[in-house]
């Protein structure tokens, strides 16, 4: 049985000098929810091609509890497979912008807005505290650069068995949930490194929102 904040079992098992990955069961839970509301019915899915491992733990944590990095790994892998590349970074991007907006990341987004203002560099320069609060011995994300419109930022010391490609690109749809609490147009870009990879954020004024739709 594997239980949340544990650090045995087959979730486990693969610890790089001595770390235990893990990822915050609130992120990963609201990843089903996102997906589910997105794609009705595909949340179920992708719970059902997950290993009973990974379903066990996640049905066992609270939202308070850690979860071995792999479940999130899987899940993350499971939803490209199910849905595609762009899909899986939808689904990433929302999850993050509830995260940057709810209890689990809101509180440094309010202190970012009121030393900096609501700015992608100025929110931006904040993205490791959050990355920290969220995940536990996955490495370090910080900014590199940043000029007009475009934002660099390194992710170093990931362990091997979260440098999946599908689990980067997840992290760049993610970035972007960045640019929706800023309410600005832009994409991120990844390039996998050994040991994490580079992330590239450009952006640009909002043209006028149009939501989206479900995914197909």
């Amino acid at each position: 049985m594997i239980r949340a904040g544990s650090t045995g079992g087959a979730y486990t098992g693969a610890v790089v000098e001595n770390r235990h990955p893990e990822i915050a069961a609130a992120h990963t839970r609201t990843t089903l929810e996102v997906l589910g509301e997105l794609s009705p019915g595909a949340d179920a899915r992708v719970r059902a091609r997950l290993h009973p491992e990974a379903r066990e733990a996640l049905d066992g944590a609270t939202r308070s509890d850690f979860l071995p990095a792999r479940v999130d790994l899987e899940v993350a892998i499971t939803i490209h497979a199910e849905l595609g590349v762009e899909a899986a970074r939808r689904v990433a991007r929302e999850t993050l912008r509830r995260g940057l907006t709810g209890a689990l990341l809101g509180g440094l987004v309010r202190s970012a807005a009121t030393l900096f203002g609501l700015t992608p560099p100025a929110l931006l320069r904040w993205a490791g505290r959050g990355y920290g609060r969220v995940c536990r011995d996955c490495g370090e994300l910080a900014v590199t650069d940043s000029a007009e419109g475009l934002v660099r930022l390194s992710l170093t010391g990931l362990p091997v068995e979260l440098e999946a490609p599908s689990y980067l690109e997840s992290m760049a749809g993610a970035l972007e949930g960045f640019l929706d609490v800023c309410q600005v147009d832009g994409r991120a870009e990844v390039e996998p490194r050994p040991g994490g990879a580079a992330f590239q954020l450009r952006w640009r004024k909002a043209a006028g929102a149009v939501p989206e739709g479900p995914i197909a």
